[in-house]
């Protein structure tokens, strides 16, 4: 009797180790792989920008006075020497009146002492005192005048009023704020680059670059590069570029528009493998990895790469992969090293 129960014994312990086997053999998992296959680089990029004028002037005035005529709409484009705003002119102008009285009367006693100096009848002192008269006088008549011209302010050059600070009747200042005027004969597009693309087109000699408006995305523009900042973002480690339009059409491009930039170069540099971002996970401080199909073995593996930037929704790899590679492109969260899956196969 006790050998019966230990063959029954034996015999249920191996049962369950059979079960255990069974069960502990897990279902391949399907995944979703992506085919890596080197393409050729036309470094195509796209940043965000801000429309600015190419020039903001502060019209100021360098005398003060009482605002008695302005021409300053919001928006409203002006002509080089227009006059835009004005100040009371009466009180310079009386000032201009007394100064050529005193420069007259300084003139004429210059004549007269000059006559009396050549016949020995004044001091040479006295000549040159009539002299220094003169020449007070006519400073202070030339000063006199142009604070009189300084009571108009007119447009250095054409453009479009920004803003205005001040209304008629209004007292201002001597170099207060009237008015800000811009220059919109070019528009700046200013954005922010990596340094990798700084250091892939130096001197920005060798890209195509265009622009569209956001609203606009019918209309491209062809725009050219101004300048760039020759150090970096200390916190971004991004450089700021600066590229023009000339002609602007009014109507259609105005300083504070937001935009989208793109660069292409124009120099061949190879190919370039790339894979879904979704594909790439963080190794912390060691780097990037994917997981790797392997088709014979139908198992997965990681492996290490290097990103070197970002195109559109896909990651730039710079090492670790090779034509032929498949890797696994979504779901990279579920995958262990060694898991047995099976790759997704649509149906036709």
């Amino acid at each position: 009797m006790k050998w019966w129960v230990s063959i029954s014994l034996v015999l249920l312990f191996q049962s369950c180790s059979e079960l255990a086997v069974v069960d502990s053999e897990e279902a391949p998992v399907v995944v979703q792989t992506f085919t890596i296959k080197a393409q050729p680089s036309n470094d195509v990029y796209e940043f965000p920008a801000v429309v600015s004028a190419v020039k903001n002037v502060e019209l100021k005035f360098e005398v003060a006075g009482r605002l008695i005529a302005t021409d300053l709409i919001k928006g409203r484009k002006v002509e080089k020497g227009q006059v835009l705003a004005q100040i009371d002119p009466a009180p310079y102008k009386r000032k201009v009146k007394d100064r050529e009285a005193r420069h007259d009367l300084a003139t004429n006693d210059l004549k007269r002492i000059k006559s009396l100096y050549k016949t020995g009848g004044v001091s040479q002192s006295a000549y040159d005192n009539a002299k220094t008269q003169f020449e007070t006088t006519l400073l202070d008549l030339n000063n006199a005048k142009q604070d009189l011209s300084y009571t108009k302010i007119t447009a250095p050059f054409d453009g479009f009023v920004s803003d205005r600070y001040v209304e008629n009747d209004s007292y201002v200042q001597v170099g207060s704020s009237v008015a800000t005027i811009q220059d919109r004969s070019s528009l700046y597009f200013s954005f922010d680059v990596p340094e990798r693309v700084m250091t892939l087109n130096k001197g920005n000699t060798e890209v195509i670059a265009t622009a569209r408006i956001i609203g606009i995305e019918g209309q491209t523009f062809k725009i050219h590069y101004v300048e760039h900042e020759a150090t970096p973002d200390p916190i971004t480690q991004t450089y700021n570029l600066t590229f023009a339009i000339d002609n602007a059409q009014e109507s259609l491009l105005i300083p504070g528009s937001r935009a989208m930039v793109t660069l292409q170069s124009q120099k061949d540099s190879g190919k370039i493998t790339s894979v879904p971002v979704s594909a790439v996970f963080g190794e912390g401080e060691t780097g990037f990895a994917v997981w790797l199909f392997d088709e014979q073995q139908k198992t997965v593996s990681k492996r290490k790469v290097s990103v070197n930037g970002m195109s559109g929704k896909f990651a730039i790899i710079d090492q670790g992969l090779s034509d032929g590679d498949k890797v696994v492109a979504a779901g990279i969260t579920y995958m262990r090293e060694g898991l047995m899956v099976r790759e997704y196969k649509a149906e036709q």
